[in-house]
């Protein structure tokens, strides 16, 4: 039970950096700010995606830690350099949308997976049990 709360916290933390960065990329230009409510009526539905999907978010999302490890350590190191820290962050943000498209996954489809994996708990714990 604690390693998969640990899998699960890795995989929201993971989320909550990725999603931003990937969802920027993906999303097209001049849509308006949505508020939560209507993210919430949005959601794709669990079924819409594959057990193959799955597998390739589960995958994505452990190099996203990985990921995620590495450059925290490199921004631990700009703290007093803003410009550089900028730099490194944009580097993060390549290599986790690297990390999305290696994994054979469409930025759109791994935006969607996390959305629905912050408010489907169901849905969270199947992808949960995938990346162990």
């Amino acid at each position: 039970m604690k390693k998969r709360m640990i899998a699960l916290g890795a995989m929201l933390v993971s989320a909550t950096i990725a999603s931003p960065v990937v969802a920027q990329q993906a999303a097209p230009q001049g849509n308006a700010p949505q508020t939560q409510q209507s993210m919430q009526q949005a959601l794709p539905d669990a079924s819409q995606f594959s057990e193959k999907q799955l597998d390739a978010f589960a995958t994505a999302q452990k190099e996203m830690g990985a990921i995620q490890q590495e450059y925290s350590k490199k921004l631990q190191g700009k703290k007093d350099q803003p410009e550089e820290a900028v730099k490194v962050k944009q580097e993060a943000q390549q290599e986790m949308a690297k990390a999305v498209q290696d994994s054979g996954l469409e930025l759109n489809t791994y935006n969607q997976i996390v959305r629905l994996a912050q408010y489907d708990a169901d849905f969270r714990n199947r992808i949960v049990e995938k990346m162990q």
